[in-house]
């Protein structure tokens, strides 16, 4: 994979592995998606999510965070009267950190770092609590919302089921940049440990809380 990338802004943290729908409403993603269509090939991009409480404009440097997700477009829905592009399904490879930005084209490009997906010390037992206490969370969550979060079968490989469940869980951009981050699998299941205790926490002092927006994303089987 190409160590130079094309970026789209988005305003969530995409995942490895994580399917999802995006709606592109900005003039440099149009020109993102239209230059990667007539180049041919395979249609990867850089997603980077936009810091909490900045708009993008003239502060557009300062505003995204500084390690992302490679991604690939899986379907373009276009606009009937311009044919625009008007949503694109992502679906993430590779985790990066961006090494430097150029914004002297129509959109930024940015050339990246990979970044490799280690273990880390006890994966296989920090997934076994992790698992037990999301199956608590997916459970709360439906007791009290609309559609719930319905989990079915789980992965076994830990780092799969890391993102997975970072994608599942309703959290603050924040918080998702900062699984995204995580150094190895261990860390990542053990913050996410830390975020479902807090979760079910809130769930029990406050069961109205409003987790309706709660979807369960399709993952990627690569």
């Amino acid at each position: 994979m190409d160590s130079r990338l094309p970026l789209l802004t988005v305003d969530t943290v995409i995942f490895p592995g994580l399917v999802l729908p995006i709606p592109v409403t900005d003039v440099q993603g149009r020109a993102v998606i239209r230059d990667l269509v007539e180049n041919g090939g395979e249609l990867v991009c850089g997603a980077l999510a936009v810091r909490d409480g900045y708009e993008l404009g003239e502060r557009v440097f300062r505003s995204l965070y500084g390690t992302g997700c490679a991604a690939t477009i899986s379907e373009i829905t276009l606009d009937a009267d311009d044919d625009g592009p008007v949503e694109i399904t992502l679906t993430g490879n590779r985790r990066f950190k961006v090494a430097e930005l150029d914004g002297s084209g129509d959109y930024l490009v940015a050339d990246v770092e990979w970044l490799v997906e280690s273990l880390g010390d006890d994966p296989l037992g920090t997934a076994t609590i992790a698992v037990d206490k999301f199956r608590r969370y997916a459970a709360a969550v439906t007791e009290i919302s609309r559609p719930g979060l319905h989990i079915g079968d789980l992965p076994d490989d830990p780092s799969t089921l890391s993102y997975l469940m970072s994608a599942a869980m309703t959290l603050i951009t924040p918080d998702r940049q900062k699984l995204l981050e995580a150094t190895d699998t261990t860390t990542r299941l053990a913050q996410l440990v830390g975020l479902l205790d807090t979760e079910l926490a809130a769930i029990a002092a406050l069961p109205s809380l409003p987790h309706t927006d709660v979807n369960w994303s399709a993952m990627s089987p690569n």
